[in-house]
């Protein structure tokens, strides 16, 4: 089975907000590291409540409680230092959230058909991360990888995800991985849909990941040529 390799992967956890239940992965000397982040499954009414709050809020969607509470969803929390700062539904209804949020309903059913087996696909729905770990280079990837760690654990044969973020959109599209399915305009945004092999889970969100961190250091060496640019015309 797959493990994360970060520079602290021996602190990437998995566990339940249930203390009764085992982890699901936990490794050793675990006390000591409560200070490092972790994925959660939320179990509790009081947990996924807050999730729900939580990206509500963030994204302006509020999350049915027919589906936060499905039986066949699992809700995953991501946590540092006891705070909830990012997460994600993996859902294996057969009705999906992503092509009722995204799609207009008069392609509904040639979406579903497209997708052949319903059951052979989990969706991702309802990721978010908190706006100040955003700009925080290694726990944001935590995040990323967290999410590929859960799809390569518990997903199905294939993913499917949309969102209607143009950004997140174009990260979404930099890898071959990941294949288009659906461009849509709801409520004034433009909406997107893609799907791709849960078995290319882990190489895809990696190589979304390498995406990022080079425009990361690009921005950096452009801000620091400015700087210099600036120290040198001052002189």
């Amino acid at each position: 089975m797959w493990k994360p390799h970060l520079a602290y992967a021996n602190t990437f956890v998995v566990s339940t907000v249930n203390k009764e239940e085992p982890p699901l992965f936990k490794p050793q000397k675990i006390s000591a590291m409560n200070f490092l982040p972790k994925m959660v499954q939320l179990r509790t009414t009081e947990s996924l409540e807050t999730f729900s709050e939580i990206y509500s809020k963030a994204s302006g969607l509020p999350i049915p409680d027919s589906y936060l509470h499905n039986p066949n969803n699992m809700v995953f929390g991501i946590y540092k230092n006891q705070e909830l700062i990012g997460g994600y539904i993996l859902g294996k209804d057969s009705n999906f959230r992503t092509i009722a949020l995204f799609a207009q309903e008069d392609k509904h059913d040639k979406l579903y058909q497209a997708l052949e087996s319903k059951d052979l696909y989990t969706e991702i729905c309802c990721f978010w991360i908190k706006k100040e770990v955003r700009t925080k280079t290694a726990l944001n990837f935590f995040i990323w990888l967290s999410m590929a760690y859960a799809l390569k654990r518990y997903g199905t044969p294939y993913v499917l995800f949309g969102t209607c973020s143009r950004s997140l959109a174009h990260l979404y599209s930099v890898t071959s991985k990941v294949k288009f399915l659906n461009e849509d305009f709801i409520n004034r945004k433009s909406t997107f849909i893609f799907w791709g092999k849960q078995q290319y889970a882990l190489s895809g969100i990696s190589e979304i990941i390498l995406y990022k961190l080079k425009r990361i250091l690009g921005i950096r060496k452009k801000l620091i040529a400015s700087y210099d640019s600036k120290d040198f015309s001052a002189n």
